[in-house]
């Protein structure tokens, strides 16, 4: 746990966005994703045993291998990137079943290498490397940890992605053992809100890590990043804490 929460709080490693051939800017073909989540989870609890088996999800990844996101519009790019971190994490852990958690997983986050795009990069490099860089602090409501405390799975799309996020961190704040609880004087949101309050809830041009410290000493800061995705009893909020962060695997 705290190897994992230190991936988190700390610089990381800068990776660039990689350089590819470029292709038509069309975006790119997730359907056999959406074919794999639609026959393996209903979004929270996965088959991995369904995931181990699914010759959709091993063309999926075979296409991002080959993948030119680099000449996509921002959004096909996020949507991409999205996409094949839960992909892949999602296939690593199928691969290791049983396991208890994606933490047991010899560097799971940090050192395992996942060929997307032609290149060979960690989760943690697709999440601070190119995923924030991005720039749409949403995205955190829908990378998948394969934890039962992750924001629920689906399959996304560049098209119309900005609503498509904000569906799931409402579906994910709407869930009292993952994503939010309380009364209306106080609130218990997810710990990514706290891991991210840095890109959620920005400070002029502050780097995002001193924005994540700043979060971390004055939590409320976040709220109003997340107010308008609360279950409407919990916006009247003034005063918020952070759930434990359940980093069980999420299958069942």
């Amino acid at each position: 746990m705290a190897t994992a929460l230190a991936s988190r709080l700390r610089a990381p490693r800068r990776v660039p966005a990689p350089t590819i051939p470029r292709r038509g800017a069309a975006g790119f073909d997730h359907s056999r994703l959406a074919r794999t989540l639609a026959a393996v989870t209903d979004g929270w609890r996965v088959d991995y045993g369904g995931v181990a088996r699914s010759s959709d999800l091993a063309a999926y990844r075979r296409d991002l291998a080959a993948a030119g996101p680099s000449s996509f519009s921002r959004d096909e790019q996020l949507a991409f990137w999205i996409n094949a971190y839960n992909a892949s994490i999602l296939n690593l852990v199928a691969e290791r079943m049983p396991v208890r958690s994606v933490l047991d997983i010899d560097g799971a986050l940090t050192r395992v290498r996942f060929h997307v795009a032609r290149s060979d990069l960690s989760a943690d490099e697709i999440l601070h490397g190119i995923v924030r860089r991005l720039g749409d602090a949403r995205a955190h409501f829908a990378l998948n940890s394969a934890s039962v405390g992750a924001p629920p799975l689906r399959a996304y799309e560049g098209a119309g992605l900005g609503a498509q996020l904000e569906d799931n961190g409402r579906r994910y704040l709407a869930d009292e053992q993952r994503g939010a609880r309380g009364d209306g004087e106080r609130v218990l949101v997810s710990r990514i809100l706290r891991w991210f309050a840095g890109d959620l809830a920005p400070v002029g041009a502050m780097p995002s890590a001193l924005g994540t410290l700043l979060g971390v000493l004055r939590p409320a800061r976040v709220l109003p990043a997340a107010r308008g995705l609360l279950p409407e009893r919990l916006r009247s909020a003034r005063r918020v804490g952070f759930l434990a962060y359940d980093w069980a695997v999420n299958g069942g």
